[in-house]
């Protein structure tokens, strides 16, 4: 049997983050690194976390700070849009960044893992995650509608090997705020299930079909009642590790950060909750997710 503290937080969005202020950026750093260092998660998945290289090559890079303030001994960072890729004059912080002469500015996903991780198919030798797309527009416009979406494919180097899964599924303007328009919400949760269906598709033959243990976790910009993760992931087997608390991890969406394990028959013990403190609202707009899992 394993035993597991894993945690999932969305840092939102980089933007708010790692801007190119000293001042914000170190006091969101320091803030990130106390909560971090608070919970104490064996494994650490983590969604919009950002990096820039200024006009003298110096990196930036959030996922530096976090971790070597948190710790970890292994980490990826999987990128999902960046300058270089991905330059669009609608977006205000590529344009800012090309007036602050950054070389290059990137958000993405990323891990952070007391464990050595493992190979895929040998997972009694060290590997490399895989960053894997689930959607890639055919041009990026600048708004979250086309904001490439990618999940974070690694697995564990302890028994029984566990595979671990951190994504961020799509949202789209209008699905949410003031004024809602019913149409964007209906496509916004078809876009889900289509990403949903390609994260399944990814894990099937290898980890489903011979019921070896996974991880998914991440931002699913969904409450655990819509139909993609509802009926898509309960049909598959996946057990909800449901918070004690109901409260909402982003507060203009509701219950939007999960953390899901399969197969339920692997799983021997879970205590989740939502971290709703002071500092946590201070790191970022959404609340951590932390569970305890035993699992064989």
């Amino acid at each position: 049997m394993l035993k597991l503290r894993i945690m999932t937080l969305n840092l939102g969005g980089g933007v708010k983050n790692y801007t190119g202020s000293p001042e914000i950026t170190t006091g969101k750093a320091h803030a990130l690194a106390q909560l971090v260092t608070d919970i104490d998660p064996d494994f650490l998945g983590v969604q919009e976390i950002s990096q820039y290289i200024d006009a003298d090559g110096g990196d930036h890079s959030m996922v530096e700070r976090l971790r070597l303030d948190g710790g970890f001994d292994h980490y990826y960072y999987g990128e999902t849009l960046s300058m270089k890729k991905h330059m669009q004059i609608k977006k205000d912080l590529m344009i800012n960044g090309l007036f602050n002469d950054w070389w290059d500015w990137s958000k993405g996903n990323a891990i952070f893992s007391n464990t050595p991780l493992a190979r895929l198919g040998n997972p009694t030798k060290e590997g490399v995650p895989r960053n894997v797309p689930i959607f890639q527009p055919l041009s990026y416009e600048g708004t979250r509608n086309t904001d490439p979406r990618y999940v974070i494919l690694t697995r564990l180097k302890a028994e029984p090997y566990p595979y671990i899964m951190n994504l961020h599924l799509t949202t789209l303007v209008g699905e949410r705020g003031e004024h809602v328009w019913s149409d964007v919400v209906e496509a916004a949760r078809q876009t889900r299930s289509q990403q949903i269906s390609r994260v399944l598709g990814l894990a099937e033959e290898h980890i489903l079909i011979p019921e070896h243990p996974l991880i998914l976790m991440g931002d699913f910009n969904a409450e655990v009642t819509e139909y993609s993760l509802k009926d898509m992931l309960r049909d598959h087997s996946f057990v909800h590790l449901t918070p004690e608390e109901q409260t909402a991890t982003l507060a203009k969406a509701g219950m939007v950060d999960h953390l899901f394990f399969f197969p339920a028959k692997r799983l021997v013990s879970y205590n989740a909750h939502i971290v709703n403190t002071p500092l946590a609202h201070s790191v970022s707009d959404h609340l951590p997710v932390v569970a305890d899992i035993v699992i064989e």
